[in-house]
């Protein structure tokens, strides 16, 4: 069964298709010698396009009702064994399934991951577990679930709780950008390259036309991977702090990965184009900027000019960087001895600007090992393209690489293996909107 993306992408292929044979009745009825079989056949096309286009269209609005109601009866636990009683404070009553305790803000999927790896992966085990542990609304979200060789395909209301719950874990994000949904696996986005004119001139003289230049950002989604090794033995009871430790483990990969996608990555292959490579090579310094007060100063003034010289909107602007350059930046003093930037201690800004710090932007990069990388964007204009969908599996007999690069059992070491996939994309709407540079022993050690 067809889920509810594959069945948008099939409306949409249906409306390209439309769109295409549209296009060439209109070319067949504008010219002068095109006969009449020939406008019926494309006539025809064109009915059998549309009625394509309706069948997907009414299969993708009826999904999305099946959708709409395994939320609202997914009913939180909490009103459970306290009289009947909704959150409303009527017997009765039911709500959306939300966590009381912001606290625990998506931890329906550790609960269904752990039902899950309790039960070998087998959903039905799973719902009548949950059923028993009191926690229905879960299992009733987990049945209506779809299943492949890939693992449980998380219902869509809890997925977008750990999508939430990364915000302010991941820097990029916490820093301002946008989430766009991208449910059909493709998002084509006009940007505006060249605008309008206007001019002045006589009162006979002609008005110069002009009109905007547009191009287009591609992107596609890309497939992020967590792999989370838990004790078994911390498995035996499926508390809250139990799931509270599968939910934040993969809370944790996620955002580390994330960061490093959304910030650095070059966009190869599999991956995410991330700010830096995104920044035009004239609002990159790759310098690097050396470590006195007065290159500093200079360099962090010409970032922030050529964002704003660009006419980018300046809504949620910022900087991210190592937290070790923030601290370097902090304690530069002017020649009288005086802090060059005391707002960074007092307020956490530069320039006015807020400032992001992340371990995964490296500190040993250029030739001596000793560079950084400091960007200045309006993240109002980053995008974060959402599949909006997370699938999670689990084995207990699965290898995996631990962070010291040996290969680990799970079944030898009793580890139950979780395994998250979610799928998304990045890009600004303009490229102008980030500028940046390399600072060299922008640190407190290296001074």
């Amino acid at each position: 069964m067809k889920n509810l993306d594959d069945l948008r992408r099939d409306r949409q292929s249906a409306a390209q298709k439309m769109q295409q044979v549209a296009l060439q009745l209109g070319e067949l009825e504008g010219a002068a010698d095109t006969d009449d079989a020939a406008l019926a056949a494309a006539q025809t096309e064109f009915d059998s396009a549309e009625t394509d286009f309706q069948a997907a269209d009414r299969a993708v609005k009826r999904m999305e009702a099946v959708e709409a109601a395994q939320a609202a009866a997914a009913t939180g636990d909490a009103g459970q064994g306290t009289g009947g009683q909704g959150t409303g404070g009527q017997g009765g009553q039911t709500a959306p399934a939300q966590a009381q305790n912001p606290a625990h803000q998506g931890l329906e999927v550790g609960f269904m991951a752990l039902a899950l790896a309790a039960n070998r992966g087998d959903v039905t085990r799973a719902v009548a577990q949950l059923e028993r542990d009191g926690h229905s609304g879960i299992g009733a979200a987990l049945n209506s679930t779809s299943e492949s060789a890939g693992g449980v395909l998380v219902p869509r209301p809890m997925a977008a709780q750990m999508i939430e719950l990364l915000r302010p874990r991941v820097v990029v994000r916490k820093a301002g950008a946008r989430t766009v949904p991208m449910s059909a696996g493709e998002l084509r986005h006009a940007k505006q390259t060249g605008g309008a004119t206007a001019s002045y001139g006589g009162e006979m003289d002609p008005i110069e036309p002009s009109e905007p230049s547009f191009d287009k950002i591609d992107r596609t989604l890309k497939k992020l991977r967590a792999l989370v090794p838990v004790s078994n033995t911390l498995l035996n009871r499926a508390t809250i702090g139990t799931a509270t430790v599968v939910r934040d483990d993969m809370l944790k990969v996620m955002a580390l990965r994330e960061d490093l996608a959304f910030l650095r990555n070059d966009g190869s292959g599999d991956l995410p184009k991330g700010l830096r490579y995104w920044a035009l090579s004239a609002h990159w310094d790759a310098g690097p900027v050396a470590a006195t007060a007065n290159a500093a100063d200079l360099a962090i003034r010409r970032a922030v000019s050529l964002v704003e010289d660009a006419n980018v909107s300046m809504i949620t602007p910022g900087w991210t960087m190592r937290a070790g350059a923030k601290s370097w930046l902090a304690s530069l003093r002017d020649a009288n001895g005086n802090l060059l930037y005391p707002e960074i201690d007092a307020k956490g800004t530069l320039k006015g600007f807020p400032i992001y710090t992340t371990s995964q932007i490296p500190n040993n990069l250029g030739v001596g090992g000793n560079e950084t990388e400091i960007t200045f964007a309006d993240f109002s204009e980053m995008m974060i393209g959402e599949g909006g969908e997370m699938r999670i599996a689990q084995s207990t007999e699965a290898a995996f690489v631990d962070a010291s690069g040996d290969t680990q059992s799970a079944f030898q070491n009793d580890l139950t293996l979780f395994r998250a996939i979610t799928e998304h994309d990045f890009a600004p709407e303009h490229d102008e909107a980030i500028a940046g540079f390399n600072a060299a022993d922008w640190s407190l050690q290296a001074a």
